[in-house]
């Protein structure tokens, strides 16, 4: 019970999750009815279960944060993107 109410909560708030995605020119998918959110750009992803509630960034799933709504799990991406940008403007 507990796992439906987090994703029916998160699922309302879809639309500004991807809205927020395409302001900063990344592409968030919804598979397996909105169990898996996968957020990429180029090389980087980030893959949220917002029902699990896991967010795993770069298939490093051993790594896995805890992260409950939509708000923790867009600080969490935008600070490894954030990384991730800068990183390979160094290289």
């Amino acid at each position: 019970m507990r796992h439906a109410r987090r994703l029916r909560a998160n699922l309302e708030q879809e639309a500004n999750l991807r809205q927020w995605c395409e302001q900063r020119g990344l592409t968030l998918r919804t598979t397996n009815e909105g169990h898996q959110w996968p957020i990429t750009e180029g090389s980087f992803l980030a893959e949220w279960s917002p029902s699990s509630p896991k967010l795993v960034i770069g298939k490093r799933g051993h790594d896995g944060i805890h992260s409950h709504d939509y708000r923790q799990a867009l600080k969490v991406i935008a600070d490894f993107y954030r990384k991730q940008e800068a990183d390979d403007a160094a290289s």
